[in-house]
């Protein structure tokens, strides 16, 4: 009998050791994602120039153009979505998920980031798609133009 409970005990600490280590490997790689997603903007002029005329017009953008821009916003878009399942799965804080959903608002409240959500909301994840229109409504008008 107290080999059998000793044995329980030390289960529970392997799992807890084994959630622990799933969290960390979870942030890791959400926080390896996003680093590689913002050096893309960088990686060369075009990248960026076309990452700053999609956030202004992204209809103003070629058919190619387009293209690559909505890579790119899709990208961005699963890295988010991970980390609101990651956060709903408990393997992220709240505070870490946060960040990731402010930083794609901030893309979706400029004038080409609004043209492109329009366009990509209907597609993807519709939990996490009805979750950002709300908090879109819920801030608009709070944000600089």
């Amino acid at each position: 009998m107290i080999a059998i409970l000793g044995s329980l005990i030390a289960i529970y600490f392997q799992m807890r050791q084994s959630h622990a280590q799933e969290r960390a490997n979870a942030q890791r790689d959400l926080l390896n994602q996003s680093r590689e997603w913002w050096l893309l903007g960088v990686e060369s002029e075009q990248t960026f120039d076309l990452i700053c005329a999609g956030l202004q017009k992204f209809s103003g953008l070629g058919r190619y153009q387009q293209a690559r821009f909505h890579a790119l916003a899709a990208n961005l878009l699963q890295v988010v979505t991970g980390a609101h399942f990651q956060h709903r799965d408990k393997l992220i804080n709240s505070s870490s998920q946060e960040g990731f959903i402010r930083a794609f608002l901030a893309i979706l409240n400029t004038p080409g980031g609004r043209e492109w959500w329009q366009l990509s909301s209907k597609v993807g994840n519709q939990e996490l798609a009805t979750y950002l229109r709300t908090l879109l409504v819920a801030e608009a008008g709070t944000l600089p133009p």
